[in-house]
């Protein structure tokens, strides 16, 4: 476990997370991840805005690339990647389970203890979690850790 000296998740000065919906183009979702570096896209509602699950650009590719694809929870038999929405892709959140709450204020030591615990991002949501606005990943945590300069005991 790293010191991260009172950091938050604020400090990690990360890009702000755009959502998309289950009715999103498949190819759109995957050229937004693309450009942006994103490697997972939060799907929210497009009536209510609440969170319903997200998108790993990573899997979608890795469906599409294989020799034989396996069939995603698509309802249109026929789908491709020009054709596919983002809910034939997407995983959902468990409904009944608890979620973590993750703010700008959350200390670091927090966020690297839920990525210890086996998740591979984060939803950093406001205090109410009614907005999503930002995602992080292990790797955010590990570029913040190289860019912080150490303290030795000669400058206590």
């Amino acid at each position: 476990m790293h010191d991260f000296r009172g950091a938050t998740v604020e400090d990690l000065d990360l890009p702000p997370a755009f959502s998309i919906t289950p009715e999103t183009p498949l190819e759109h979702a995957l050229e937004l991840s693309f450009e942006r570096s994103y490697s997972y896209l939060p799907v929210i509602s497009s009536r209510s805005r609440s969170l319903l699950g997200y998108l790993s650009a990573e899997q979608v590719q890795k469906t599409f690339n294989s020799p034989n694809p396996p069939r995603p929870n698509v309802s249109d038999r026929g789908a491709n990647l020009s054709t596919a929405t983002v809910r034939s892709f997407m995983r959902k959140f468990p409904k009944k389970q608890a979620f973590q709450k993750i703010t700008p204020d959350t200390p670091l030591e927090d966020l690297e203890e839920f990525f210890d615990s086996g998740h591979d991002f984060a939803v950093i949501t406001d205090t109410d979690r009614r907005f999503v606005l930002a995602v992080a990943v292990p790797e955010d945590l590990q570029n913040f850790v190289k860019r912080r300069p150490s303290i030795s005991l000669a400058d206590v």
